[in-house]
């Protein structure tokens, strides 16, 4: 079998780069993708169904149902033997009904030794930069087709995929921004401060206690002070700084679905298939 390079899309340093940024090549979240997976198998009715990334050398494993053995974070070559490498180059999915029959694709090893699964359909994840992050993959291990309502379910699908991805991006560089802005504004308080001081400094904003005593510089800037039971607070010098820190707690945002959200997601697209 060959070990070649499987094709590389013409913007693969800038895609590579994108996929990167998500940060979730190297610690994946399943969570926030398998209620995709599970859409995409029951509405195809194929039998498995995979999302990946792939970073510039591997098909990096982020959610999937029906892989038996199958774990979040897995990682397989992107040789010229791997088919939804190839998903990554159109913008159109990549959809064989019978792959064993397909003629143009008998050169693929997996293809032409009859095993790769029979009906495949690979959905490229495509990011509001037009970059292929990575796939969404069904397969079947006998022959089956797709409707036309089918494929374009599976393409919203893979729309709220990219959108996931690119909020997770932002996400990423937005936490950056605000700890530089917050670190900023840290030491244009007092010069003197350190790191260590910034840390203990973001501990108390959190609401979290402290396992050492402050150092004397933040004790004398006024920014904490020790309660009378012995624990210590922020002043109120240290809320406001907080504040121009901008580190008031908020409301987070999730984006995970699960038990009754899931279930009438999946019902009503469903219904739109039927």
């Amino acid at each position: 079998m060959s070990n070649g390079l499987a094709p590389r899309p013409a913007n693969e340093e800038r895609r590579v780069q994108a996929v990167v940024k998500t940060g979730l090549v190297d610690s994946p979240n399943p969570d926030f993708f398998q209620v995709y997976c599970d859409l995409a198998r029951d509405i195809t009715g194929f039998s498995m169904a995979t999302f990946s990334l792939f970073d510039g050398e591997m098909q990096c494993g982020m959610a999937a149902t029906g892989r038996d053995g199958w774990e979040a974070g897995g990682k397989t070559e992107r040789t010229e033997t791997n088919l939804c490498s190839y998903v990554l180059l159109e913008t159109e999915p990549l959809i064989f009904t019978d792959s064993w029959a397909e003629p143009d694709w008998q050169w693929l090893p997996v293809i032409k030794a009859r095993k790769a699964p029979r009906a495949y359909a690979g959905f490229p994840v495509i990011n509001k930069d037009n970059y292929a992050l990575g796939t969404l993959c069904l397969m079947n291990m006998e022959p089956k087709t797709l409707s036309k309502e089918q494929i374009t379910m599976i393409k919203k699908i893979t729309q709220n995929l990219a959108h996931l991805l690119d909020i997770q991006t932002e996400q990423k560089e937005i936490t950056s921004h605000k700890i530089l802005d917050a670190l900023k504004a840290f030491q244009a308080c007092d010069s003197s401060l350190t790191m260590n001081d910034f840390k203990t400094f973001i501990t108390l904003c959190s609401d979290m206690p402290i396992a050492d005593t402050p150092s004397a510089s933040l004790l004398q800037s006024s920014l904490v002070f020790r309660g009378e039971s012995g624990a210590y607070s922020l002043s109120a010098d240290g809320r406001t700084l907080q504040g121009d820190m901008k580190l008031q707690a908020k409301v987070m945002k999730k984006f995970k679905i699960e038990g009754d959200a899931a279930e009438a997601l999946l019902n009503e697209m469903l219904t739109e298939v039927s």
